[in-house]
C-alpha cells in the first residue's frame, strides 16, 4: 500500500515540465516539413480556447488550421519555426498575442502570405 501512495505521488512530478504538442489540423506537403511549429512557454492549453478576434475561431484552430502550425506547451521559449527551419523568437507572453504575432510572421511567409489572405477573406464572408 505504501508502494502504491508513494507511486500515485510521483507520476504528477513526472508531467511537470514536460513539452505538450497540439499538432497542425493541415499539413502543406511543399516542403520537407509539412507545418510550422509555435513553441510557447504558456502552458495551460484552455488559454488557446479563447475565440479568435470577433469570429467563432479559437485561438489554437486559427493557428493550427489556416496557417499549418503544431502548437507545443511548456517549452523553454516562445519561438516559430517556419517550414524551411527558420526560427523566430516571439516577444509576446500571452495567448491573444502569440496568436497576433505568430499571423504577423506568417503573413510576411511566401507561403504564409496566401494562407493569410485565405483566412481574411474567410473572415470577411463570415461578417457579412
Amino acid at each position: 500500500m505504501r508502494k502504491l501512495i508513494l507511486l500515485l505521488l510521483f507520476i504528477p512530478l513526472v508531467s511537470i515540465g514536460q513539452e505538450v504538442e497540439l499538432n497542425a489540423i493541415r499539413l502543406n506537403n511543399n516542403f520537407s516539413k509539412p507545418n510550422r511549429v509555435l513553441k510557447t512557454r504558456i502552458s495551460d492549453k484552455s488559454l488557446f480556447q479563447q475565440n479568435y478576434n470577433n469570429t467563432n475561431l479559437t485561438l489554437d484552430y486559427v493557428i493550427r488550421y489556416h496557417f499549418y502550425t503544431s502548437i507545443i506547451l511548456n517549452a523553454e521559449e516562445n519561438q516559430l519555426i517556419s517550414m524551411d527551419g527558420t526560427k523566430f523568437n516571439l516577444s509576446s507572453e500571452n495567448a491573444v498575442d502569440l496568436t497576433d504575432e505568430v499571423i504577423s510572421l506568417v503573413s510576411r511567409m511566401y507561403f504564409g502570405k496566401k494562407e493569410f489572405n485565405e483566412f481574411k477573406e474567410l473572415n470577411k464572408k463570415r461578417k457579412n
